[in-house]
């Protein structure tokens, strides 16, 4: 899971449901019923409109994570479904053909989204079961089945299975269908032959069953359940419809399975009759035969059953059913006792479905494990043990172990998930017997730690992880305490030191509930933690309080499960501390496939370290560094989770042993000689420089109390890891060098070591060579030189650092944009070193200059607007600045910048800015947070707009304009909105004076854009927009304003210009200055000639429309 909202959906479903549900109740009657005087509910409508019934299914499919709480309403819910329903059914009358669904429709669709949240055999219990209405609902499938015949027009097929389920719960009837209608079938033609004296009803269902049955829709189970339903009712098997139906679909999907032609869902609709068919001990003389045909067709090679995962779970279901009715046979005088003892058919069936159970196919394999464990449930309890005996030896072959260890490389992740949940069915059902209980054991936990990683990268293995809880729930909940507490915790594989075999299961279950990878497979630990606590009380050290701790939510989130909650359940006892800490060493900790695992593994690590338990100093570290030495160097994902642990442990620099953190840097620093992809992608350079980070701090903490361990710091090799760190741009590994470089330099400091690559002038050297090439190779120096500024000299007065800070600021103007952001980077480093002083006048007038340039980049390359980079990382550089130009003398070059930026386009620069802004000015923004929403709504910017009003100076308040044109002049619409109406009201309560101050910058800024080659359609967009709102117009008959200049500025801004869009927006320029009487004429002339030689037809019909907008005639001369 990825986020709180996921984790607590549950619980805000279970707070949601009372209102949902009324909501629910509330709109059902509006979608259902028209309301009359003196009528309970008034007439049924006929048509349904698709947003009501969008509304009604939106409130029924949250609950399908949570479906037993719909279970108190279901009885006001769907009744009065089902009675508009069979309103709607006997009406008369014409529908006409609107928008708008049938009321069929629409109820079926509700009634599908039920059965799909709560399950049909719930919500067809509430269906009516009167005999009467059977023949209401045969009327209206086959009216459905004639329509699409005769118009060709496909039905709903929510309609259809709705319909066919009620057929089917109608069909339970208990008079006979010869009694309920004698309205005979529209066709007589049947595939196979008829019982004589078959009643009408029965025909006519026969022939809607075996219409639908085909489909490839939820209709082919209805109709498969209905046909099951009409064959066994007693007046039918008096006259044997079964046999003629049975031997139809065994020849059926013989011929099928033959033909080439043929699809799957021919045999899968016959499949499934013959399925539920099985099951009934009345067509018991009918059972050898369809055994034998479907057990032929599913040992053939090339056969669809034995390929298509439906149709092979099918096959499963058959023969689960046969078995199962030939076995409960054993005590009657049925035909089957002969059938069971002489057709080796229980040995057979067995053998297919232990192979089932490693069937490529998940349905399979789940439908074998469910008919395995009703098979044993039957059996005597010899051949039950036996065939629970063949399920564990095949996992044992499958496990080979490793120094003690479990190893899964080579095992089969699908046998051993059917055979997983095979045991967990068996243990359900109480059919493994007590002596089979240790090997049942040692399976499940060691599938509770299945894990196989492909050549790929792909992770195997959490669908078994997933049986596992399912089987140690299920044994917790079927087996008594005294059960368990017999098995010996000594023929156990994970016993260790427990005492019984309670606490044993219970620390697995602990440790995958707080450390596997898969959010299910935690909180399905946690529950069969829960269960097992629960259904055992007194046996687990401080169980109530583990189960508190160990709580379904609280292991929603990864993070939360490793570091939190291992933490806490570590807390309670040393074994729950010991347990946790090796296994934070493996596959579900430091070695998990992704960084952020690895990274809580590690932060776990740390905390573990500290706790009671590990009262040996240095404990945890000792064995992650052990650990460390026997990885191999390939194995970088785990290098870099322990690196991290080692860096997080040493940070208080009293729980790890110095030389053992030099000993793990010498090995980094051979084995980091090149930065692989994978390399890179493990982030083990960032780790290693955060593990030598704490390294150096630690060595020089004993520096500080007297230690002279000088000649044991392995420089060399810390040294060639920075250095080789520092030709380095990516993100991960610059985050990490500025605490690197610092440690270091101070270490070397103290223990009077020469600086090496540390020295400033070897650092600027490279630092201003690096930047004249096109990649960002050696970004690192720049940031550690940035770092490293303060240290060189606190106050940055000496000349040494005045050349540091020139070298960073001239990275401002480099080719590469990258580069640019690295250099505003290491400058803001520069600037947040030395806030406890003041930065020199001429350092701040120099650094102020390259964040001017900053924020004025607006490159555009192929990747888009790259300069908005820059431009947000010179907005952070003002943020740190901002104390110092308090200090001294403040910079209305920033705040100019800084205004401008708050009002752009791009909407992070945009929210980064006003923030800034904020703490710049405290006043700007008075309506509670800066977060995006704000920053694009109307009330910011009407406050950002605040230097147009007056009393600012020039350069504000250009910048203003220029922001504004930004945002109000292309954009999403919704900005646009916004940012437009805000210069309306804010342009409206000026008076003409500040009014003309205003319009002669905007006609600058048009201007200046035509000058540069810019793209002047924005600044065009928003002046064709203020004349449309009149808002120039005040000034047609001021004679400071000058119109005819802003009249050539617009003619230049399309001069020669193929932009259709930038031509339109000067037409519409034009059409609203043809409203000033100094320059119409003037105007209409340059429109008339545009319209006459312009060779866009686009343009034209736009400048016609102009042109009759003006003078009321669209003539083009």
């Amino acid at each position: 899971m990825n986020g709180t909202d996921e984790d607590d959906a549950d619980l805000k479903l279970v707070q949601a449901s009372a209102t949902l549900l009324s909501d629910l109740q509330i709109a059902l009657p509006k979608i259902l019923w028209r309301q009359a005087e003196g009528v309970e509910h008034g007439r049924v409508h006929t048509r349904v409109r698709q947003r009501d019934l969008d509304y009604a299914v939106r409130l029924i499919e949250p609950f399908q994570s949570e479906p037993q709480l719909l279970d108190a309403k279901l009885k006001y819910i769907v009744p009065p479904i089902v009675e508009a329903y069979l309103a709607y059914l006997q009406v008369n009358g014409s529908r006409k053909s609107t928008k708008d669904l049938p009321l069929d429709h629409a109820v079926c669709t509700l009634l599908y989204t039920l059965c799909k949240v709560r399950g049909h055999k719930v919500i067809v219990g509430f269906f009516i079961n009167e005999a009467r209405y059977l023949e209401l609902i045969l009327c209206a499938l086959e009216r459905n089945i004639a329509s699409i015949q005769t118009a060709g027009q496909q039905g709903s097929w929510q309609v259809e299975y709705i319909l066919l389920l009620w057929l089917s719960h109608l069909l339970l009837t208990p008079f006979d269908l010869a009694t309920i209608s004698d309205i005979l079938p529209l066709s007589s033609a049947m595939p196979f032959e008829l019982p004589r004296d078959l009643p009408p009803p029965a025909v006519r269902c026969l022939q809607v069953g075996l219409h639908y049955l085909p489909r490839s829709t939820k209709a082919q189970d209805a109709a498969a359940d209905m046909l099951v339903r009409l064959v066994i009712r007693p007046d039918m098997q008096k006259l044997q419809l079964s046999n003629g139906l049975i031997n139809h679909f065994l020849k059926s999907i013989q011929a099928r399975d033959e033909s080439s032609k043929a699809t799957v869902y021919g045999q899968l609709g016959p499949l499934r009759t013959l399925a539920g068919v099985a099951t009934s001990a009345d067509l018991a003389e009918l059972i050898p035969h369809l055994y034998r045909t479907c057990l032929a067709l599913a040992e053939k090679s090339g056969s669809s059953l034995a390929s298509n995962a439906v149709a092979k779970k099918l096959t499963v279901k058959i023969f689960r059913n046969v078995t199962l009715l030939s076995l409960r046979s054993a005590s009657t005088e049925s035909p089957l006792l002969a059938f069971l003892g002489t057709s080796g058919v229980l040995e057979e069936v067995i053998d297919y479905l232990l192979r089932a159970l490693s069937d490529r196919d998940t349905p399979v394999r789940y439908a074998a494990a469910k008919a395995i464990s009703l098979i044993i449930q039957e059996l005597e309890s010899g051949m039950g043990y036996q065939v629970i005996q063949a399920i564990l030896d095949t996992l044992k072959e499958d496990l080979p172990r490793q120094n003690g260890k479990l190893d899964f490389r080579a095992a089969d992740a699908l046998k051993w998930h059917g055979c997983t949940l095979a045991l967990a069915h068996a243990l359900f059902k109480r059919t493994a017997s007590h002596e089979q209980l240790p090997d049942i054991v040692n399976a499940l936990t060691a599938a509770l730690q299945f894990e196989q990683r492909t050549a790929t990268g792909s992770i195997l293995g959490i669908n078994v992880r997933d049986a596992a809880n399912f089987g140690i729930w299920s044994l917790s909940r079927r087996y008594t305490t005294v059960e368990l507490l017999a098995v010996s915790t000594a023929v156990l594989h994970s016993g260790g030191d427990q005492v019984s075999v309670i606490e044993a299961i219970a620390m697995q279950l602990i440790l995958s509930a707080c450390l596997d990878p898969a959010g299910n497979i935690r909180r399905g630990s946690s529950a069969a933690l829960q269960e097992l606590i629960g259904r055992h009380p007194n046996e687990v050290y401080e169980g109530i309080s583990l189960v508190q701790i160990v709580d379904y939510q609280a292991v929603g989130l990864r993070r939360r499960a490793m570091v939190n909650v291992a933490s806490k359940a570590a807390a309670l006892h040393q074994r729950y501390w010991e347990g946790l800490v090796r296994e934070m060493l493996g596959w579900r900790g430091v070695g998990s496939p992704d960084v952020l695992s690895r990274d809580a593994a590690a932060t776990s690590l740390a905390s573990l370290s500290v706790l009671e338990g590990g009262a040996e100093a240095g404990a945890v570290a000792k064995q992650v560094v052990q650990q460390f030495e026997a990885l191999n160097n390939g194995d970088v994902e785990s290098m870099h989770g322990q690196a991290l642990a080692l860096a997080y442990i040493a940070h208080d620099g009293n729980q790890v042993d110095q030389r053992q953190l030099c000993k793990v840097a010498k090995r980094l620093a051979e084995l980091l000689i090149s930065f692989t992809p994978r390399v890179l992608r493990s982030e083990l350079p960032g780790a290693t420089a955060q593990l030598l980070t704490s390294l150096c701090l630690l060595l020089r903490k004993k520096q500080e109390h007297g230690s002279d361990s000088a000649g044991d710091v392995p420089f060399e090799a810390i040294e060639g890891l920075l250095e080789r760190l520092l030709t380095r741009q990516e993100d991960v590994i610059l985050l990490r060098i500025p605490d690197f470089a610092r440690a270091l330099f101070t270490l070397k400091q103290q223990m009077k070591q020469p600086l090496g690559c540390l020295e400033a002038r070897a650092l600027r050297e490279k630092v201003a060579m690096d930047s004249t090439k096109s990649t960002c190779s050696g970004a690192g120096r720049a940031i550690a030189l940035g770092a490293l500024a303060p240290l060189y000299n606190p106050t940055l007065e000496s000349e040494e650092v005045a050349g540091i800070v020139t070298t960073l600021a001239t990275l401002t103007e480099a080719m590469n944009v990258d580069w640019r952001v690295i250099g505003l980077r290491s400058l803001q480093l520069t600037v947040d070193g030395t806030q406890q002083s003041r930065i020199g006048q001429n350092k701040l007038e120099i650094m102020v200059q390259a964040i001017h340039r900053g924020m004025n980049d607006y490159t555009v390359d192929e990747r888009g607007d790259v300069g908005s980079l820059v431009r947000a990382q010179a907005i952070s550089c003002v943020s740190s600045l901002q104390a110092h130009l308090y200090h001294g003398k403040s910079s209305p070059v920033l705040w100019a910048d800084l205004v401008r930026l708050s009002l752009e386009k791009l909407d992070r620069v945009r929210l980064q800015a006003a923030q800034c802004r904020s703490n710049y000015y405290r006043a700007f923004y008075t309506y509670g947070t800066l977060d995006l929403a704000s920053v694009s709504a109307y009330k910011y910017f009407y406050c950002a707009l605040q230097p147009l009003h007056g009393g600012e100076e020039e350069r504000v308040q250009l910048d203003t304009i220029t922001g504004i044109i930004s945002s109000a002049g292309t954009g999403a619409e919704s900005l646009l909105v916004a940012a437009r109406a805000a210069v309306v009201d804010t342009l409206k309560n000026v008076d003409d004076c500040v009014l003309s101050t205003h319009m002669t910058t905007l006609a600058t800024c048009l201007k200046a854009t035509v000058i540069n080659q810019g793209n002047p359609h924005p600044t065009l967009t928003l002046l064709a927009f203020l004349l449309d709102m009149q808002i120039p117009q005040r000034l047609s008959n001021s004679p400071d304003f000058k119109w005819r200049n802003l009249l050539s500025t617009v003619q230049k801004s399309h001069h020669k210009s193929n932009d259709i869009l930038r031509i339109e927006a000067a037409v519409h320029v034009y059409r609203g200055l043809a409203e000033i009487a100094a320059i119409r004429e003037e105007v209409l002339k340059k429109l008339t000639s545009m319209g006459t030689t312009n060779p866009y037809p686009r343009v034209r019909t736009v400048i016609a429309e102009a042109l009759l907008v003006i003078d009321g005639t669209a003539a083009l001369g």
